[in-house]
């Protein structure tokens, strides 16, 4: 493995960012490392390490509890969703996850090395898994490297303590506006926004019912926030949008 690093670095100053890319794999380190901490030299040695795999929409990549998971998981293309699913088989969703996010950062360092989350596709998927192992070597001649992923765990623990607290005490109308705005903002400031997930697992998102869901979506229609018509969703007001997800405090907005 060292001397997969070493022939990296001894190479890194013949390549660059625009070297070719057909896996996605560099352009999706960029954006979870930054720019910064991902100079072409550690780009170019990440990229020899590990192997990217190809799921089929519907399949699991992680299950909760289940391992030994000894790599960090960065996904490369496609949109998942991290969760469980209860003891009546019921998905409770805690995240999804789109090309540039870490899917695990923090499964392969637990003892035992257990999934912490089930992973599954929600549309065909590429991944790539970096062996925890390789890249803890490479981080002693990389600080940068090691920086980039303890801020990227760290962000991903603060999202995970704001959502807890935000579905703790604030109502059901505001979060599901928070999330609204979230899916607008992912669709490049379209006021048209097709649902990409079922209801049952935005729902679980959200931390309601399914049923509360629909409640909700009908109560922001009869106030003129929104057109909904099954898994298309027209956002009238986007003001109005706004000032209803304000009522979550910023430290716990999205």
């Amino acid at each position: 493995m060292n001397q997969q690093i070493s022939l990296a670095r001894s190479t890194a100053a013949l390549s660059s960012l625009l070297e070719p890319d057909p896996q996605g794999l560099r352009a999706a380190l960029l954006r979870a490392l930054g720019s910064q901490a991902a100079g072409p030299e550690l780009l170019h040695a990440l990229c020899l390490l590990g192997r990217t795999r190809q799921l089929r929409a519907g399949e699991t990549l992680l299950r909760a509890g289940e391992g030994p998971v000894d790599g960090l998981w960065l996904l490369l293309a496609g949109q998942a969703a991290a969760g469980k699913r209860d003891a009546r088989g019921r998905w409770w969703q805690s995240r999804e996850l789109r090309a540039g996010d870490w899917i695990d950062l923090a499964s392969a360092w637990r003892a035992p090395a257990t999934a912490l989350e089930t992973v599954e596709a929600l549309t065909p998927l590429r991944v790539h898994e970096f062996p925890a192992i390789a890249v803890l070597s490479l981080c002693d001649g990389e600080p940068g490297l090691m920086q980039a992923l303890v801020r990227a765990l760290a962000d991903q623990l603060a999202a995970s303590t704001q959502d807890r607290q935000a579905l703790l005490t604030h109502d059901v109308s505001a979060r599901l506006a928070a999330w609204l705005l979230e899916q607008h903002a992912a669709a490049g400031g379209s006021e048209e926004l097709r649902l990409s997930q079922q209801k049952r697992l935005i729902a679980s998102q959200l931390g309601i019912t399914p049923e509360t869901l629909s409640r909700t979506l009908k109560a922001l229609q009869q106030q003129g926030l929104l057109l909904v018509d099954k898994y298309l969703v027209q956002i009238c007001d986007l003001a109005g949008l706004r000032q209803l997800a304000a009522r979550m405090p910023p430290l716990y907005s999205r």
